[in-house]
């Protein structure tokens, strides 16, 4: 049986026989994205660049029972997975991989169903990770609202857990408000290292 994600990280092992919900949205999803390369076996990562709001340097919040990360990461997007390359004060620490049907760290894999439940909780499927990073609806859009300003937000109740989740082009937010799960995804800014002089105004 595959290692779990849970276990590569914070050295524990994912409970087995917890069952998880599907996503057919996400399934197709994929297929409409895989679709959009045609046959190719493996994208240029530099040709994805232009998917400003999936790849690049982001700033990425991490806060589950499983994985604690507040740092830079570069997210880039393949034929096969979702890269998500982390760092911590600039040195690399790992790879989180998400393909369609594992959950991968440091090339070892766990079913995307069971890290899901361990990494989000009850509320969750296997598919919510990939949803989450592509900027998807979660949950088949339930408890969808657009404001005025065009953020796009999701706010329900789901088996006694209230979920919040918002989109807009500057930023991605998850969370479980009940259990304080968060994932948190925004485009890194590079620092002005020349910020105005106040003195010579």
């Amino acid at each position: 049986m595959k290692n779990s994600i849970c276990r590569l990280i914070m050295g524990l092992s994912i409970m087995l026989g917890l069952g998880a919900c599907s996503s057919t949205q996400t399934q197709q999803g994929w297929e409409n994205f895989l679709s959009f390369f045609g046959s190719q076996p493996e994208i240029d990562p530099n040709s994805l660049e232009l998917l400003e709001h999936i790849s690049g340097t982001k700033l990425v919040l991490l806060n589950t029972p499983m994985i604690k990360f507040y740092d830079l990461a570069v997210v880039r997007i393949s034929y096969y997975a979702i890269h998500v390359d982390l760092f911590q004060t600039g040195v690399p620490i790992g790879t989180l991989e998400i393909t369609k049907s594992d959950v991968c760290f440091q090339g070892e894999c766990a079913p995307k169903s069971l890290a899901a439940r361990k990494i989000f909780g009850v509320v969750s499927y296997g598919d919510l990770f990939d949803d989450i990073f592509l900027g998807n609806d979660i949950f088949q859009g339930r408890g969808m609202r657009i404001s005025k300003q065009g953020v796009l937000t999701q706010r329900f109740v789901m088996n006694n857990q209230e979920i919040l989740y918002e989109r807009t082009a500057d930023y991605t937010v998850f969370k479980n408000l009940s259990n304080g799960v968060v994932i948190s995804i925004q485009p890194y800014v590079l620092p002005n290292n020349n910020p105005p002089n106040p003195r010579s105004r």
